[in-house]
């Protein structure tokens, strides 16, 4: 008996709750919309974090040769 009633009265706050949480469809379709979007700005940053790197290591490979090149130059006319 006691259980029946705590089953009706969990029903009861069931049917409650879901009556209370109805969104209008404007702001259902907000909320997908700003979901995509996050979705695609997470994913740019994960699968352009990789070539990122990459170009920011060529682009250091290059730099660091050019002062070394620079340096042995600038060596070798004062050392002459």
């Amino acid at each position: 008996m006691m259980f029946s009633l705590n089953e009706k009265k969990e029903i009861d706050l069931s049917k409650n709750s879901s009556e209370e949480l109805s969104i209008d469809k404007l702001t259902l379709w907000l909320i997908r919309l700003a979901c995509i979007f996050i979705i695609i700005f997470f994913s740019g940053i994960i699968l352009g974090l990789p070539i990122l790197i990459s170009l920011a290591k060529s682009q250091y490979t290059s730099f660091s040769i050019g002062i070394r090149e620079l340096l042995k130059s600038t060596l070798e006319i004062y050392l002459s």
